[in-house]
């Protein structure tokens, strides 16, 4: 028997995080009806703050982000499953967290 080895992969926000600007720096302008898209990257939103901060899928859950990397950073919006799935796995990711209540 052999042990196999598997390479390292992105996490899910990683991938992201690579493929879309960072949060809060989206340039969104209106694209087809009901949706917007930013010039700089292309993701996808609906309008109201309804998609995932991070990914472009609907976000399940209200919450805040934070990055710390030499300057503070925190949005307010709302988190797909997956995405906090991956923050609640590995806490911080490219410097940015989910923020702590309280």
């Amino acid at each position: 028997m052999y042990d196999a080895i598997v390479p390292l992969q992105q996490s899910w926000v990683e991938l992201w995080l690579e493929r879309y600007c960072p949060p809060g720096r989206h340039q969104m302008a209106p694209y087809r009806f009901g949706l917007l898209r930013c010039d700089a990257c292309g993701k996808e939103e609906l309008p109201g703050g309804a998609t995932c901060l991070i990914c472009g899928i609907p976000g399940e859950k209200n919450l805040v982000l934070e990055h710390r990397n030499g300057d503070f950073e925190s949005y307010a919006g709302r988190l797909c499953g997956p995405c906090v799935d991956d923050f609640t796995e590995r806490e911080s990711i490219r410097g940015w967290r989910i923020a702590r209540a309280g």
